[in-house]
């Protein structure tokens, strides 16, 4: 597709060209040495700080993929209150981009047969309001392409989940749907969520420096969240993973084999909430819609995967299921978008002080990642994506 928004410039192949704004020479202390060959750059480190600065945006992570490998380099400072710099190996929040990684491991259950796309999910556990009559026909595919009709997420406000719409109908995004699908995971496999990523997928990948849920090292490179005016945060996921892994500790126990209900049940005991109030999962960590930790490095790497030896689980991924518009549809897992007639993958992340971005190209085995750690960080990786690839992305007008 090649829509207006496009910028009129002649159509490359990613990184084949002089290099863009993304990827421009880094000061030495804010620079990860390639593993890919050297490219031309025509722009510099401060245009991109400049950049960063306009948007009180103070870190930057972005890691390209193309057929040699993968390249990652930092921008910026992990936090304002020092002089940390950020580079491709600094520990971000994946927010939403989260959710491509956990469908990956689930679409490798499907193909071992552990997992069925087109069973009812209550039919493997409990549904969370077994009174939805609607919510009886969802299913795994449903939930992977945001098409079970529930919200986005439950509060006190709206506590009760109720499938708002016939499931597979239209889209409607939800956390809450890959939320009960991690649930399922961890009763059929009988382990944690975050231990059944580490050994499905984090590890087999080489991704070391990845987690769905905090752990010991992870403040040693991890960046701050900060508001739209680059003033720091707290992340609520970090907080809470902290405080589970020493009330397990104290039990024993790895935080990582604690399940949903062993998490929530630790929810209560952390906050010294009554056992009547409910604990909605928005509130919990290890999270499959949102918590993973990483770096530009290591997601780069699960994304070259996808390019690579796992072409055949991509291509299903890619699968079309639901349409948002004339130029977005919704695969298993990841967002579809066709440029010039070419079919595209992408994913956005969106935590409260991160603000990430992914888009891959599977017919030229090239993608770009970017993380951010400032609510306004939308605004500078999508000038980040647009020099790198030349393309003024519909999924920039839709989210």
């Amino acid at each position: 597709m090649t829509d207006k928004h496009e910028r009129a410039i002649p159509r490359r192949t990613w990184l084949a060209s002089a290099g863009a704004l993304a990827l421009s020479a880094c000061a030495a202390r804010h620079a990860v040495a390639s593993e890919t060959r050297p490219r031309e750059r025509t722009t510099t480190n401060d245009d991109t700080l400049r950049l960063m600065r306009l948007g009180s945006v103070p870190g930057m992570a972005v890691a390209v993929v193309d057929r040699d490998g993968v390249s990652a380099h930092g921008h910026g400072v992990r936090r304002t209150d020092t002089d940390e710099p950020v580079d491709g190996d600094t520990i971000f929040e994946a927010a939403s981009l989260s959710k491509p990684v956990f469908a990956y491991a689930v679409m490798q259950l499907v193909a071992a047969g552990k997992l069925d796309l087109d069973r009812p999910l209550g039919s493997y556990i409990q549904l969370p309001n077994p009174a939805d009559e609607r919510a009886k026909a969802i299913t795994l595919r449903h939930a992977l392409s945001h098409s079970t009709g529930w919200p986005n997420w439950r509060s006190q406000r709206e506590p009760k989940l109720v499938s708002e719409f016939t499931p597979g109908s239209r889209f409607s995004y939800s956390g809450e749907g890959y939320y009960f699908v991690q649930r399922v995971v961890e009763t059929i496999t009988g382990h944690g969520i975050a231990r059944v990523m580490r050994e499905q997928v984090l590890e087999p990948l080489g991704m070391r420096n990845s987690s769905y849920l905090w752990r010991p090292g992870v403040d040693e490179r991890l960046t701050i969240p900060h508001s739209g005016k680059g003033e720091p945060l707290t992340s609520n996921s970090v907080r809470f993973g902290r405080a589970v892994y020493e009330l397990a500790a104290k039990d024993g126990r790895a935080s990582e084999d604690l399940t949903g209900p062993e998490m929530e049940a630790a929810y209560r005991t952390i906050q010294s909430a009554p056992a009547e109030q409910p604990v909605f999962p928005v509130s919990l960590a290890p999270n499959a819609a949102f918590s993973l930790l990483t770096t530009a490095r290591d997601y780069a790497t699960f994304v070259r995967q996808l390019l690579g030896a796992g072409r055949a689980t991509l291509d299903r991924m890619m699968a079309p299921q639901i349409e948002l518009n004339e130029a977005i549809h919704w695969g298993l897992g990841l967002g579809l978008e066709t440029n010039e007639g070419r079919p595209t993958f992408w994913h956005w992340g969106d935590n409260p002080g991160y603000k990430n971005f992914v888009v891959g190209d599977p017919r030229e085995s090239t993608a770009i990642v970017v993380f951010t750690n400032a609510n306004s960080g939308q605004a500078v990786y999508e000038r980040v994506i647009r020099a790198e690839t030349g393309l003024d992305r519909a999924a920039f007008l839709w989210i």
